[in-house]
């Protein structure tokens, strides 16, 4: 595996566009009113947005090390924290995205001498319940948007419509589950998709042969996940601290600007913003989070400059906030991993 994790070309590259967008939006929604609000941001609003960002860690490394102790791994939980928080820069700047993340994690719990079977199990472990989490948030707070007064007919409809999609989604990947070839037939349809795109943006394409085991990997997560009642309800914790952290952090940054929104619309235009910076092979969504957030926000009846001001201070916390402290937590693990090494060559040579 290469020792180069990160290119500083790519992340000068989403720097410059970060910029940019920082630059250009102000200039769309009038440069005064947003200047206006930001004199006027409420601090302790936005210091609840810091703590709650905070939480989205806090949940990642329960979670992950709930994940590991049902395969018998025992991490420090602060060693734990410190690959979550790494995280959040290895999936800005690491070719498409969760794949890089993993490329990290792998590369770190090895040198924590965790096993490479188990470490594939715990990310796929992680992954299902992780999404699992978000369809269950999602689907609950969606289905009271109904109760906010100020959204119209139209949009109602809009919001139901894609409710009954998301939950014809979830079916179907049950179903799929009940179907093991079904399920190996279209991850090989997925991986070609995605390899792809692999090829026109030039990164490392997913070897075909690799999809049957991973496949096992995930009946063998979902077994373990069954093994243990009192580890399932810790990492489902772990998974509502990741979720909630992150939407409240939403929530607070229109608090900030003296806005209340219906937490239903905070949840269901993060969830939308969230798929599609999945999907999009974008690292860290970079203008993708921003616009469709912002559009969705707008297409509400949330004034414009309140609610791209309040997607600025959202993005600002969550993404570019922690890339330096992610940065931090790499060089310090790295430092780690060379001083292991280091002391196993002199061991090996004594």
């Amino acid at each position: 595996m290469r020792n180069n994790f990160f290119s500083w070309k790519r992340i000068i590259i989403i720097l410059i566009v970060g910029i940019g967008i920082w630059i250009l939006i102000p200039k769309i929604i009038g440069l005064k009113e947003t200047l206006e609000l930001l004199n006027h941001i409420k601090y302790w609003a936005f210091i609840l947005a810091i703590l709650a960002e905070s939480f989205f860690y806090v949940g990642s490394a329960i979670l992950t090390r709930t994940v590991l102790r049902m395969t018998g791994d025992k991490l420090k939980f602060g060693d734990v924290l410190k690959i979550s928080l790494m995280d959040s820069f290895s999936v800005q700047f690491l070719p498409l995205a969760t794949f890089g993340e993993a490329a990290v994690d792998y590369y770190f719990y090895r040198a924590k001498n965790v096993r490479t079977s188990h470490i594939v199990l715990m990310f796929v472990a992680r992954t299902i319940i992780i999404w699992f989490v978000f369809a269950f948030i999602y689907l609950v707070g969606v289905a009271f948007s109904p109760t906010n007064a100020e959204l119209g007919a139209n949009n109602i409809l809009i919001i139901w419509l894609i409710y009954f999609a998301a939950f014809g989604f979830l079916f179907w990947l049950i179903y799929l589950y009940l179907k093991k070839e079904r399920l190996l037939n279209k991850s090989y349809s997925l991986v070609k998709f995605a390899n792809h795109f692999a090829k026109i943006f030039r990164f490392q394409k997913i070897e075909l042969e690799k999809i049957p085991p991973l496949v096992d990997k995930i009946y063998q997560a979902t077994s373990i996940l069954a093994q243990n009642r009192r580890l399932q309800i810790s990492a489902v914790l772990g998974a509502l601290f990741f979720w909630f952290g992150d939407i409240f952090c939403l929530y607070f940054s229109f608090l900030a600007f003296n806005y209340q929104p219906h937490l239903a619309i905070i949840i269901f235009t993060y969830a939308i913003a969230r798929i599609l910076t999945t999907i999009s092979f974008i690292p860290g969504g970079v203008g993708i989070t921003e616009a469709s957030m912002g559009l969705i926000f707008i297409g509400f009846g949330i004034p414009a400059p309140t609610a791209l001001a309040a997607v600025l201070i959202f993005r600002f916390l969550s993404f570019w906030l922690p890339i330096p402290v992610g940065l931090s937590s790499f060089l310090s693990l790295q430092k780690k991993y060379i001083r292991m090494k280091l002391q196993g060559l002199i061991s090996n040579g004594g």
